[in-house]
């Protein structure tokens, strides 16, 4: 028995270190993007680097304890880093709306097995919005949907390629899609991402651009980082007001996504938004489960003002929509 006790004792010395040891590799992501994909899971490093400072604390003694201590703790201060501006920045009072000049935008990962569009649709009619982006729009859901927003939304683009690149746009209000030859139309070709970019007024006549896009997982890492890097050659181009939306599977805590941010000025206004994933595929079936990473992001540029930002209704995808009020300054 106390044997078992010994090894039961170690063990969760070793594992509160081994947490705390993550938390530091990723505070590294920067010059090894490997550890990089680390700060994806900070939503569980931080709290698990909490919970080993207290065991090292009861398990421990004598100079162990303080060594251990201090190394947890340096985890601690490694992961409080990334939350904690982010958490702040959730908390952040938005600027209130101007009369009758607002307008709303919707963007929704759709999920490709997801064939629910009735459920989907009511989830748009519930918020309304002026213009929605859509990820993961394949045919099939296409065929549902489309007609379903067509008396609301006459105004539409649709990509069509490889699987990151089926994209749809609908608006109530005219738009002009900038041809860039980034939103392909075979529904059987090879390219892996797209984006639709597109242009439009606002009743007063300011101009503002939409772009939306998916982006690959974070791993391998190169191939995201990539497309990162693509992705800010088109918005390196876009003049005046601008927001950019959609899923880049990619957590705010990451590097590659911090720095993309920064590269391109933009200002996420997706701050603390838990969006992925509202299922998960496990014991043979998809089961209803409660998101906690933030995948789905929006961010401005130039004179967008943003006034309210918050998660849409449940539909039957693993994503949550994310709805956003903004008016052109």
């Amino acid at each position: 028995m106390l044997l078992i006790m010994k090894l039961i004792r170690l063990s969760l010395v070793l594992g509160s270190l081994g947490v705390a040891g993550l938390s530091i590799l990723a505070l590294f992501g920067f010059a090894v993007p490997e550890f990089d994909l680390l700060n994806h899971a900070q939503l569980l490093l931080l709290p698990g680097t909490i919970v080993a400072l207290l065991v090292v604390m009861l398990v421990l003694r004598g100079n162990a304890r303080g060594v251990a201590a201090i190394i947890v703790v340096v985890g601690i201060a490694a992961s409080a880093s990334v939350m904690l501006p982010e958490f702040a920045g959730s908390l952040r009072q938005r600027p209130a709306p101007p009369e009758g000049r607002t307008l709303t935008l919707m963007t929704h990962n759709l999920f490709g097995m997801n064939y629910e569009m009735e459920q989907v649709t009511a989830a748009i009619f519930a918020e309304d919005p002026d213009i929605i982006v859509l990820q993961e729009y394949f045919g099939e859901q296409a065929t549902d949907l489309h007609p379903l927003l067509l008396e609301h939304y006459p105004y539409f683009a649709r990509c069509r390629g490889g699987k990151r690149a089926n994209l749809g746009l609908y608006s109530r209000i005219p738009f002009e899609q900038a041809e860039d030859g980034a939103c392909p139309s075979d529904a059987y070709g090879t390219t892996r991402t797209a984006h639709i970019l597109a242009r439009f007024k606002t009743s007063d006549g300011k101009p503002f651009s939409v772009i939306t896009t998916h982006m690959d997982w974070p791993f391998p890492v190169n191939r995201q980082r990539e497309q990162l890097t693509a992705l800010s050659e088109v918005v390196d181009k876009i003049e005046g007001p601008m927001i950019l939306a959609g899923d880049f599977n990619s957590t705010p805590w990451s590097y590659a996504l911090r720095d993309f941010v920064l590269r391109n000025e933009l200002e996420r206004e997706t701050m603390n938004l838990l969006t992925f994933p509202m299922s998960w595929y496990y014991f043979g079936a998809w089961r209803d489960t409660l998101p906690f990473l933030p995948l789905d992001h929006v961010m401005t540029r130039g004179g967008i003002v943003v006034h309210d930002i918050h998660t849409g209704r449940p539909t039957a995808s693993d994503h949550l929509p994310v709805v956003l009020t903004f008016s052109v300054d």
